[in-house]
């Protein structure tokens, strides 16, 4: 899928799930409203339909209601109260929700850009539709380990694994510096300083099926970077305008000549 083409319905079920869950119900304008500002999307989704105040975006998530997407796979409700449609989720969807609860998180806390998310939803949708598994890798996990680490484990060891190859990557002769400013954690610390870094997504890693891991991991560091605590956060400190390594990287050439 590019960039110019359209989100389908089936790339919106999951999180719609999400908003009609963690808020207990919903009517049709407050889901497109939520899902607008959860997802920001962008591109030929972003544009007003001829003659309508709806977006592409907003029109596909009415579609949901018109064509019944949810109800018919027995994932949520829809009924209307003094006037109003209202969402409300199933056992059923609340079983699908918890199920797919990681992908979830991680595509849509992470920043990512609206084509890639739009992407990703799509291949997900694809491989649960071929009864294929789908498993994530958490750049935050190795950041706040203590925390996140015992609540599961398996998730971690994924992107530990993960944030290991990206380091033996990305080192040259023992240093591994931040790619927006060069920060090398060795030579300002010390010992204490070796091999740290955060690795940041620039793009979501999904694995679809039962992929060779190794292999994998190898192609996924097309979409990952070291960066240094300040320049990660950085990065994702506008949520609706993350930057890219480029536009930070023109922040802070004019003042220190990077």
């Amino acid at each position: 899928m590019s960039g110019g083409e359209r989100i389908a319905e089936r790339e919106l079920m999951l999180p719609a799930l999400f908003l009609i869950d963690l808020r207990k119900s919903l009517t049709t304008s407050d889901l497109i409203a939520e899902l607008t500002h959860l997802m920001h999307p962008s591109g030929e989704d972003a544009k007003i339909l001829n003659g309508r105040k709806d977006t592409k975006f907003s029109q596909k998530v009415r579609n949901l209601v018109s064509h019944h997407t949810l109800e018919r796979l027995g994932y949520a409700t829809y009924q209307r109260i003094r006037g109003n449609g209202i969402f409300q989720i199933t056992e059923t969807g609340k079983g699908y929700l918890i199920e797919n609860m990681s992908i979830i998180e991680y595509l849509l806390s992470n920043d990512f850009a609206y084509k890639d998310i739009k992407v990703s939803f799509k291949h997900v949708s694809i491989a649960k539709e071929a009864l294929k598994k789908v498993l994530t890798y958490d750049e935050n996990l190795m950041i706040t380990e203590g925390t996140k680490r015992n609540r599961n484990v398996t998730l971690y060891k994924r992107s530990s694994k993960l944030r290991d190859f990206a380091i033996k990557k990305y080192t040259l002769d023992g240093h591994i510096k931040c790619v927006v400013c060069f920060f090398d954690f060795l030579d300002f610390y010390g010992e204490i300083g070796k091999n740290y870094i955060e690795i940041h997504h620039v793009k979501p890693v999904l694995q679809y099926g039962e992929e060779e891991e190794n292999k994998f991991l190898k192609d996924a560091l097309e979409n990952v970077i070291p960066a240094c605590s300040n320049c990660h956060r950085m990065i994702h400190r506008n949520r609706e305008q993350p930057l890219s390594v480029i536009d930070l990287k023109a922040c802070i050439q004019p003042r220190h000549n990077i």
